[in-house]
């Protein structure tokens, strides 16, 4: 401590601030690798102790975590020490070097592998770096990106697919998701991915409380978003175990509704507003495309929002009838839609989508950098991962814990 801190002071009597602060940020991670080896040493030896009892004292009867291939689980007198093997995961602040024990089987003399939950087998990056990664990737940083920020800080050299097979097992693995109160409404939407140059689509469904919480339900990565598709998504998914009756909203995709019809029996169905708003602005500049309409065009848009916005059913009607008698194709278009929009002053109303379109948003920030995914598993991985991340953060809690409890 004390040379470092005289080290320290020569550096910043060079005026170099700069190169002191990164000496002390290695001193830290080096006194981060030590202590990581020798807490990992100590836990590896104890735990063999505990199994076996001590090297040369008497051997424990009780059953270990190891078993051997021809025998099967092993008693402790039933398993010998033979010396031990090295072993060197890469952790967050460098390589670590571990003396992993060697045992034999007493039965039949072969090897019996040791294995802890701390050291799984055959993982060169450790737990630390895996959960570093997981954090890197779901913030935005791209898997080059990833690669040069852990590769500084171990100083070792990591490969692309290294990483790549990390994340994908991170994804594969144990979660511990939180548990997710009734839900009062779903929203149901498809987002657009490419996967290997081919246009595929997550659908997706998502869930909000009484409370305001959100949280995804699941998605399934589909080539098409026909009406066999979303039943195959929804019964996948498991939706049904929500317990109608809740609503669903959607963008009044005919696919949605006939699955959900078909999937949900009498399930409540809404439009969102936002979209027929838009749709009837789309109408209404078709019909008046010219630039000296434009008065017309948004007294047709204030007149549609006072509509869609009515606080109740009858001052919606009074609306409509006052809209028919000038222009009746606009009020036919309305109507097919208005039925599965309540109104402002409903209990409960459920207007917009925006529980879908604002995790998409999010979604988007993140994987519109990428060049879409490379297989569907990726994709699939990424998703899941994804949705749990968004599930903690938007209820604010950490989602690291639930990713790789």
């Amino acid at each position: 401590m004390k040379s470092v801190a005289e080290a320290l002071e020569r550096r910043c009597g060079r005026e170099e601030a700069g190169a002191a602060v990164r000496l002390l940020s290695r001193g830290a991670e080096e006194l981060a690798r030590v202590f990581k080896e020798h807490v990992l040493q100590a836990v590896i030896d104890g735990a063999v102790r505990r199994a076996l009892g001590k090297a040369r004292g008497p051997r424990r009867q009780a059953l270990t975590p190891w078993g051997c291939e021809r025998c099967g689980p092993r008693r402790g007198d039933e398993l010998r020490r033979n010396g031990h093997y090295l072993r060197r995961p890469l952790t967050c602040e460098g390589m670590i070097t571990l003396r992993i024990p060697q045992l034999v089987c007493l039965g039949c003399g072969r090897g019996v592998a040791f294995s802890h939950p701390l050291l799984p087998r055959r993982q060169r990056l450790w737990l630390d770096l895996q959960q570093r990664l997981a954090v890197l990737y779901l913030e935005g940083a791209s898997y080059r990106a990833s690669r040069r920020i852990l590769e500084r800080s171990t100083r070792t050299k990591l490969g692309l697919m290294s990483l790549w097979r990390c994340l994908q097992a991170v994804a594969q693995s144990r979660h511990a998701p939180a548990s997710r109160p009734p839900a009062l409404y779903l929203g149901v939407d498809e987002v657009y991915h490419k996967v290997r140059g081919q246009p595929y689509w997550f659908l997706t469904v998502r869930a909000q409380a009484a409370d305001g919480s959100k949280h995804y339900v699941g998605s399934i990565l589909s080539a098409d978003r026909s009406q066999q598709a979303w039943e195959q998504a929804l019964n996948g998914l498991g939706v049904s175990r929500y317990n109608p009756p809740f609503a669903v909203l959607s963008d009044g995709d005919r696919a949605i509704e006939e699955a959900l019809r078909t999937c949900l029996p009498g399930v409540r169905l809404f439009r969102c507003t936002w979209h027929i708003k838009h749709n009837a602005a789309e109408w209404v500049r078709e019909r008046f495309p010219r630039t000296e309409d434009q008065g017309t065009r948004r007294g047709l848009a204030a007149a549609v929002d006072v509509i869609v916005d009515a606080p109740t059913i009858p001052q919606r009607g009074a609306s409509l009838a006052e809209l028919e008698t000038a222009h009746p194709w606009l009020t036919r278009l309305l109507r097919q839609a208005l039925d599965r929009v309540p109104p402002k002053d409903a209990e409960h109303p459920v207007r917009t989508n925006n529980l879908m379109e604002r995790g998409f948003r999010e979604l988007r920030r993140r994987t519109r950098p990428m060049d879409g995914f490379k297989s569907t598993l990726g994709a699939s991985n990424f998703h899941t991962l994804w949705m749990l991340k968004e599930n903690a953060r938007s209820n604010r809690r950490d989602y690291l814990p639930e990713l790789i409890p």
